[in-house]
């Protein structure tokens, strides 16, 4: 009896064991990285990063039909994936994705890339000289994607502000310079620049 007693915590441990292999209901997750906004510039070239996660393993990624997981990353439970995709017009391009688990269960994904060919645009409001000989710069950049940041630039220095990134992002700057130079650059790269002065 006293035997028994011991071994009853293992049984059962193999009992739950054997419960949640055979419970696996779940599909894959799949999940994307980059490119973070889901914008790419048409004509660019753009590597698309993910990953997809399973407890049973994952067998396979597949992207419009062609595998991308690796073969040696095959059966793995958290796996990281890359493909190329090509704008070749603008718009938006839905890509089909799907996930597979060692056990046959599917998760598909529609991704969609949206195809950014105008430049951000960047108002500067108004330019003053402060009491203390600061330039202030007030102004707003605006991006029908996402504007990605907005850079100051005045003699040798480059200046990040550090701004959320969005459609619309307002901003006010001041600088130890008599003129400076705003640059408002977008999601995929594109990028338009102002001298400001008084």
């Amino acid at each position: 009896m006293g035997e028994m007693r011991r071994l009853l915590p293992l049984v059962l441990l193999l009992a739950f064991a054997g419960c949640s292999r055979k419970g696996d209901a779940m599909a894959p997750l799949i999940g994307i990285t980059h490119p973070r906004s889901g914008a790419i510039s048409e004509g660019q070239k753009v590597t698309v990063e993910g990953y997809a996660f399973d407890d049973a393993g994952v067998s396979s990624v597949r992207v419009g039909g062609q595998e991308v997981l690796p073969a040696a990353d095959k059966g793995r439970r958290l796996v990281q994936f890359r493909f190329l995709v090509e704008a070749r017009k603008g718009g938006q391009v839905e890509l089909d994705l799907e996930a597979r688990d060692t056990g046959g269960q599917v998760r598909r994904l529609k991704l969609p890339l949206t195809l950014d060919t105008a430049r951000p645009r960047l108002v500067i409001e108004r330019v003053e000289l402060t009491e203390d000989r600061l330039l202030r710069i007030v102004g707003k950049a605006t991006d029908d994607v996402e504007v990605d940041r907005v850079v100051v630039k005045y003699g040798n220095t480059f200046s990040r502000l550090p701004l959320p990134r969005g459609k619309e992002v307002s901003f006010m700057i001041q600088v130890p310079a008599s003129a400076a130079k705003v640059i408002a650059v977008d999601a995929v790269g594109q990028r338009v620049e102002r001298i400001a002065k008084p």
